[in-house]
C-alpha cells in the first residue's frame, strides 16, 4: 500500500490555477487566476464554464479570487465559494451559467462557508447552503424553489430550554423568548445514506459544536431539530463520517485542555454513536506520533481504515484499532475522493494528482 503521482495539469493559457477539485477520476474543475471556472477532461484543453468577475458592485468587492475558496461538484453542477468570505456560484450546464450565492457577514472570516450537494431519492440534486452565521437554506437546483424558505429558526424545544434555564439562573432582565437559533454552521458532511448532514460548526464560548440535521425533517418541519454529537476546544478539529450512525472526530488531550494530560499525550479519535436520540461516545483510539487535530478525515470502508491529512502533518492512513498503516509527513493534499482513492494538490499554479494504492 502506497500513495503515488499519476498526473500533472499544467494550464495551457498561461494562466495559473488557484483552487481545483476533481469531478471524476479524469476529470477536474479548477478557478484560475483570471477569475475564469474551467473544466479539464483527460489532457485535453480547458472548457470556459463561467467567471467569478461581476460587473455589479458589491461594497466588500464580491468573489474574491485570491481568498481561499472550495469547489463543489455533483455530475457536472458545479459550485464555487470563498471559504472564509461571503460569496458563490452555482453553474447548472443547460440550466443556468452562474446563480450568485451570498450570505451575512457576522463572522464569516473564522466560519467556513457551509456547503452541501446531494441528490433526493428520486435523483434530484439539491444544495444545502449558507445564508448567514446561524442560517442554511436547502434547494432544489433543478427548479431553484428555496425548500425551507418558510424554516424558523427557532428550535423545537426552544420554549421548555427556556423555562428550564430560568428556574436555576433568577436573571431580572429577561429577553424575549424563544431565542433565535445561536449556533454558527460550519462546514458541512452528508452521511453515507445522504438522509443526514453534519455540521462542523461553532458556538460562542467558544468552542468546536458539531450538530446533526435529519434532512427530511430539515424540509418538512417548521422549527430546527439539532442532534448535537459534542462541544470541545475551539480547535476546528477534523471529523468524517464512518458509517450512517457513527462519526468520528480527532481530540488532542492537550490542546482541549483534558485535565490530568501529560505534555506529550498523543492525539485521538473519539467514536460517537449518532444513531439514537443522544449521541453518546463509544470509544476512543489513540493515534501516537502524529499531530492529527486539525485537516481531513475521510474513511475508507475496503481498508476499514481513516485517511488524515493536513497542513502541517501531511498524509496519514491508521486502522480503526489506531496502528498507522501508512504515513508521508512530506506529502501534502487538499482534497481527498473515496471513490477513486485519488488526492488532489495545487501547488505553484498547477494540479498535482496522487492515488492510494490499496
Amino acid at each position: 500500500m502506497n500513495i503515488v503521482k499519476i498526473q500533472e495539469i499544467i494550464p495551457d493559457t498561461g494562466n495559473k490555477i488557484l483552487t481545483a477539485t476533481l469531478a471524476a477520476a479524469d476529470e477536474c474543475v479548477a478557478l484560475m487566476d483570471s477569475g475564469e471556472v474551467v473544466r479539464y477532461k483527460g489532457s485535453g484543453p480547458g472548457e470556459h464554464l463561467f467567471s467569478t468577475k461581476s460587473s455589479l458592485g458589491y461594497q466588500d468587492g464580491g468573489f474574491d479570487m485570491t481568498a481561499p475558496s472550495t469547489i463543489y461538484t455533483l455530475d457536472n453542477i458545479v459550485v464555487i465559494v470563498n471559504d472564509y468570505k461571503r460569496h458563490g456560484y452555482i453553474h447548472y450546464p443547460g440550466k443556468y451559467a452562474a446563480i450568485h450565492l451570498w450570505r451575512e457577514d457576522y463572522y464569516a472570516e473564522i466560519s467556513r462557508y457551509a456547503i452541501a450537494l446531494y441528490k433526493d431519492a428520486q435523483g434530484i440534486p439539491h444544495i444545502i447552503y449558507a445564508v448567514a452565521w446561524n442560517h442554511v437554506q436547502i434547494m432544489n437546483l433543478d427548479t431553484l424553489q428555496v425548500l425551507t424558505a418558510a424554516k424558523s429558526l427557532i428550535t423545537v424545544d426552544a420554549e421548555e430550554r427556556h423555562i428550564a434555564f430560568y428556574e436555576n439562573y433568577k436573571e431580572p432582565n429577561r429577553l424575549p423568548w424563544p431565542s433565535a437559533y445561536d449556533y454558527f454552521f460550519g462546514g458541512l458532511l452528508m452521511s453515507p445514506d445522504r438522509t443526514h448532514f453534519l455540521s462542523a460548526g461553532w458556538r460562542w464560548g467558544s468552542s468546536d459544536s458539531y450538530s446533526i440535521y435529519e434532512i427530511d425533517h430539515f424540509i418538512h418541519h417548521h422549527r430546527i431539530s439539532e442532534k448535537n454529537v459534542s462541544h470541545w476546544e475551539h480547535n476546528n478539529r477534523a471529523v468524517c463520517w464512518i458509517d450512517a450512525t457513527t462519526v468520528a472526530v480527532t481530540f488532542h488531550p492537550v490542546k482541549d485542555d483534558d485535565e490530568g494530560a501529560i505534555p506529550d499525550a498523543p492525539c485521538e479519535v473519539y467514536f460517537y454513536q449518532v444513531g439514537g436520540a443522544t449521541p453518546e461516545l463509544e470509544r476512543k483510539i489513540k493515534i501516537p506520533d502524529v499531530d492529527i487535530l486539525t485537516g481531513e478525515m475521510h474513511y475508507i470502508p475496503a481498508l476499514q481504515a481513516i485517511l488524515f491529512f493536513g497542513a502541517a502533518s501531511g498524509v496519514t492512513l491508521f486502522s480503526l484499532e489506531g496502528a498507522v498503516l501508512l504515513r508521508d509527513a512530506a506529502l501534502q493534499a487538499d482534497a481527498y475522493y473515496p471513490d477513486s482513492h485519488l488526492l488532489l494538490k495545487v501547488i505553484d499554479g498547477k494540479i498535482i494528482v496522487f492515488q492510494l494504492q490499496l
